[in-house]
């Protein structure tokens, strides 16, 4: 049936069809406590993969150096190499330097091949119309991670609900046929209580236009 995740290391409801998975958002208390605990609950109820820190590219988000989350990446995520797959750290489509791939290309190299990931895990946000920077962006994340497979873990488009739908009807077959993408997930599963909004619910049973399309492209 796929699979879920929600930024976090509890399910909080998250329908037990969907394989989750635990985000360790970053290594603060607030977002760490429990982790290790719940993580063993979750890998002995089936849980198949773990995401490392949110974004610490990105200053308002995880915000770690590449040598602190590849010190910490260790300490908190090796220990499951061999259990479930570790993503490396999510990182933006930010082209500025020491972030994005740039980031991710340092944190790889500050791991001196002692990090345990199995994939590398990006997010997405630009103007429809930037579709190829997409799938360049895809490739950069892959090659800054010496050629893992890719999960996308946000992504959306800017624009009309109408150049979100071309989008996505290009782009979702690509995702598909990608070798190189483990898996991707739109952001977000969220009721704008309108068929016209941006996410992919328009009310609580129903989706929206964008999720319509986002179902069947």
């Amino acid at each position: 049936m796929g699979w879920a995740y929600n930024w976090g290391f509890y399910p909080s409801g998250i329908d037990s069809k969907y394989s989750y998975i635990p985000t360790l958002w970053s290594t603060d208390p607030s977002h760490s406590n429990g982790f290790a605990e719940q993580v063993e609950t979750l890998l002995s109820s089936g849980s198949k993969a773990i995401f490392s820190f949110n974004e610490p590219d990105i200053a308002s988000q995880a915000n770690m150096s590449p040598g602190e989350a590849a010190s910490a990446h260790q300490q908190w995520l090796n220990q499951y190499s061999g259990r479930a797959l570790i993503g490396a750290p999510s990182v933006s489509n930010s082209q500025s330097a020491n972030q994005g791939a740039d980031w991710l290309k340092q944190f790889v190299e500050a791991c001196g091949g002692n990090c345990k990931f199995d994939f590398c895990n990006m997010h997405w946000y630009s103007p429809a119309s930037a579709i190829d920077t997409f799938f360049s962006q895809i490739d950069a994340v892959s090659s800054a991670c010496g050629g893992k497979p890719v999960m996308i873990t946000e992504f959306q488009p800017s624009g009309t609900v109408q150049e979100i739908q071309s989008f996505l009807e290009e782009a979702l077959p690509k995702l598909d046929s990608n070798p190189t993408v483990m898996g991707y997930s739109y952001f977000m599963v969220a009721n704008d209580g309108s068929a016209d909004g941006k996410n992919l619910m328009g009310s609580l049973t129903a989706a929206s236009n964008i999720g319509l399309t986002y179902a069947t492209a």
